[in-house]
C-alpha cells in the first residue's frame, strides 16, 4: 500500500517486481532540496573532541568496558547450545556471562566470584535530562585483569518469545512455557550510542559509575577444576634464551628427583603390530585456546549438550577439553585465598593420551574399554556396565559418562517442585523422551549415540580410519598394498584447528608429519614416569620476550622450579 500510494509509472505489477528487484524506488524523488554542505569548522571542533580522553577510572568510579561475548559474539549465537556450553578460554565459564574484575578490585568491593554486583551509569540525555542505567550481574574474579576496571560481555541476556517445546523434548510438553530470559546478563543495557565500547565517569555524557554488592550470588557453571590433574610438570615452556642454553628441557620434569623409578608393568596388551600405527603431537607453541577443536570434536562424534545444571555438577561431556593454567613468577596458594601476580596464562589440549599400558584397561571388569592392533584405546559401547571403574584410574580424566540420556532429554531449567530444586528433564516418571527428527539428523551417522550408563572418550575419530581403511582396500584391488596413503586424513580436532597446532597420522611411517614432530627436542609424553607410554605428545612452549620490557621477567616461568630459600 505504501508502495502504491507513490504512484510509481506505468504497470503496476511491473513497477513493483521492479522494485524488490533494485531495492529501491527510483522514481521517489529526495525531500532534501539542496545537497549538505561541508562546514570544516564544526568538523575541527568534532575531530578534537573526539580525540579528548576521557578521565582515569577510580577505585570508586571504575571503568565499564563492553566487549563481545567470545562464544555468543553480539547474541546472534544465542540459540546455539554447543557454544553456550562451551568454557570460555580464559574463566572457563559456560551457560553465562560474568562481570569480570581483578582480584584486588575484588578485594576492595569485598567480593568473591558468584557475588551479584550492581552497576548504576548516571547520565544526560541530550536534552539535558538526567538518565539513570542499573544492571545486576555477577561477578568473576579474573587475575591479570586491569584494576578498576570491569568487563562485561555482551550477547546474553536475551528475551526470547513464547514457545511450545523446549530443545529435544520432542513437542510433548504437558504446559506452554511463557516468556523467559535465556541464560546470562543483559550487557546491552548499559549501552549508548554515545559510549558504545565503555562507559567512565566523565565521558561523553555520564556523570557518574557506581559499583557496589548486593548481597546476594548467583550460581555460576566453571569448568575449570572439574578434571584438575596440575601440579604435575604438564605443561613445559622455556623462554627462547633458555631453550638455546639447553634444548633438552622439555624432557625434564620439575621435582624429577622426588619421582618413583618407572615401575614394572604388569599388565601385557595384545601385540600392536598392525602396519600402520597411528599417533598424535599437539604443538603448545601455536596452540591459541580457541577452542575449535573442541567444538568440531563435538559435531564430529556426536557429543551431546547436556546443560547448565549439569554442567555445574562436572557432568560436561566434551571428548577434548583445554586446560587453562595461571603460571606466575612468585608463588602462590589459591587454596589460601592467594592469586597470582602479573600472570601469564598457558593453554594445553588435552584428549586421550591413548596409553600404550593404560590404566583405564586394567580395571574394567567387562574389558569394555581395550587396545586395538593399530594402538587405539577404544571402547566396546555394548559391553560397559558403568562402573566408571575407568574413570576412576584415567590419570588425565578425559573419560565422561552418560549419567543420563542426554541425547533424548530436553535441556532446560524447567523446575516441577521448586523448593525441592526438581527438574522435569531428570525426574523419570516426568521427563519426556525422544528427539526431533531435525535433532537425529544433526548427528553423525557414523558414531554411535551413546545412552545412559555408558561411558565414552576421545577414539583418535576411529570412524575416520575406518573409513580410510575401507577407501585404501577398495582402491588396492588384488594389490597387496592395503596401506592408508601417509597423511591422507586427519582426525576433526586436527582438521578444524586454524594454527595446525595438533597433527595426527602414522607414527611407524618416519615421513609422516607426525613422526617428524615427534623427533623434535621439544617432544614430551606426559606423566612418562607411569609407564603408561602415551600415543598422544606436546611440544614444549617457546616464547621470545623483549628483555628490555619491564614484565620480560615474567613471561616463560610456567616450568620455573621453586627453588627453597
Amino acid at each position: 500500500e505504501t508502495f502504491h500510494a507513490t504512484s510509481p509509472p506505468g504497470d503496476f505489477q511491473t513497477a513493483w517486481s521492479r522494485f524488490l528487484h533494485d531495492g529501491f524506488a527510483s522514481h521517489v524523488q529526495s525531500h532534501d532540496q539542496a545537497p549538505p554542505s561541508f562546514n570544516a569548522n564544526a568538523a575541527g571542533s568534532l575531530v578534537q573532541s573526539s580525540w579528548t580522553l576521557p578521565p582515569s577510572p577510580t577505585r570508586d568510579s571504575p571503568e565499564i568496558v563492553l566487549a563481545g561475548s567470545y562464544a555468543m559474539d553480539d547474541g546472534r549465537y544465542a540459540n546455539n547450545g554447543w557454544l553456550q556450553e562451551l568454557p570460555d578460554p580464559i574463566t572457563k565459564l559456560t551457560w553465562d556471562n560474568a562481570a569480570l574484575i581483578s582480584p584486588s578490585y575484588a578485594k576492595k568491593l569485598d567480593v568473591q566470584t558468584g557475588d551479584l554486583l550492581q552497576i548504576a551509569i548516571n547520565e544526560k540525555s541530550v536534552r539535558g535530562e538526567p538518565v539513570g542505567r542499573e544492571l545486576v550481574l555477577a561477578a568473576l574474579v579474573s587475575p591479570g585483569h586491569a584494576d578498576d576496571s570491569i568487563t562485561v560481555p555482551l550477547g546474553y541476556g536475551r528475551k526470547m518469545p513464547e514457545f511450545y517445546e523446549l530443545p529435544y523434548a520432542g513437542g510433548a510438553l504437558k504446559e506452554r512455557p511463557g516468556i523467559a530470559a535465556q541464560s546470562g546478563f543483559n550487557g546491552y543495557l548499559l549501552r549508548t550510542a554515545a559510549n558504545p565500547h565503555f562507559a567512565v565517569a566523565g565521558g561523553q555524557g555520564i556523570e557518574s559509575v557506581q559499583v557496589k554488592n548486593i548481597g546476594r550470588t548467583y550460581p555460576l557453571s566453571i569448568t575449570q577444576e572439574h578434571f584438575s590433574i596440575e601440579g604435575r610438570g604438564l605443561v613445559r615452556e622455556a623462554t627462547l634464551e633458555g631453550y638455546r642454553a639447553n634444548n633438552e628441557f622439555a624432557k625434564k620434569i620439575p621435582g624429577e628427583e622426588e619421582l618413583p623409578h618407572p615401575p614394572p608393568s604388569l599388565y601385557t596388551h595384545p601385540p600392536l603390530d598392525a602396519p600402520q600405527q597411528w599417533g598424535m603431537s599437539i604443538d603448545l607453541n601455536v596452540c591459541t585456546g580457541c577452542n575449535a577443536c573442541v567444538i568440531a570434536c563435538q559435531a564430529e562424534n556426536n557429543v551431546p549438550v547436556v546443560g547448565k545444571l549439569q554442567v555445574a555438577h562436572g557432568r560436561i561431556m566434551h571428548w577434548l577439553r583445554i586446560d587453562r593454567y595461571y603460571a606466575s613468577k612468585k608463588p602462590y596458594n589459591q587454596d589460601r585465598g592467594e592469586w597470582p601476580e602479573n600472570p601469564e596464562i598457558v593453554q594445553q589440549p588435552m584428549p586421550c593420551q591413548h596409553c600404550e599400558n593404560a590404566p583405564c584397561e586394567t580395571v574394567c571388569p567387562v574389558n569394555a574399554t581395550l587396545h586395538s592392533e593399530d594402538g587405539l584405546n577404544v571402547m566396546a559401547y555394548n559391553r560397559c556396565i558403568g562402573t566408571r571403574f575407568c574413570s576412576n584410574n584415567c590419570p588425565f580424566k578425559v573419560r565422561r559418562f552418560n549419567y543420563f540420556d542426554y541425547n533424548q532429554r530436553p535441556v532446560g531449567k524447567r523446575k516441577i517442585a521448586g523448593a525441592l530444586s526438581i527438574y522435569e528433564e531428570y525426574f523419570a516418571p516426568l521427563t519426556t523422551k525422544g528427539a526431533p527428527d531435525t535433532i537425529k539428523m544433526q548427528k553423525n551417522p557414523n558414531v554411535t549415540v551413546r545412552m545412559r550408563g555408558v561411558m565414552e572418550k576421545c577414539t583418535f575419530c576411529v570412524q575416520r580410519i575406518e573409513e580410510a581403511k575401507i577407501a585404501a582396500l577398495a582402491r588396492a584391488g588384488a594389490s597387496p598394498d592395503v596401506r592408508i596413503p601417509r597423511d591422507s586424513f586427519t582426525t576433526a580436532c586436527a582438521q578444524a584447528c586454524p594454527t595446525e597446532a595438533i597433527i595426527f597420522g602414522d607414527i611407524k611411517d618416519p615421513e609422516s608429519r607426525v613422526s617428524k614432530l615427534k623427533r623434535q627436542d621439544r617432544d614430551y609424553r606426559l606423566l612418562d614416569y607411569l609407564n603408561i607410554r602415551a600415543r598422544t605428545s606436546y611440544l614444549a612452549h617457546i616464547r621470545n620476550p623483549n628483555p628490555k620490557m619491564p614484565d620480560a621477567e615474567n613471561i616463560g616461568v610456567a616450568s620455573l622450579e621453586e627453588k627453597p630459600a
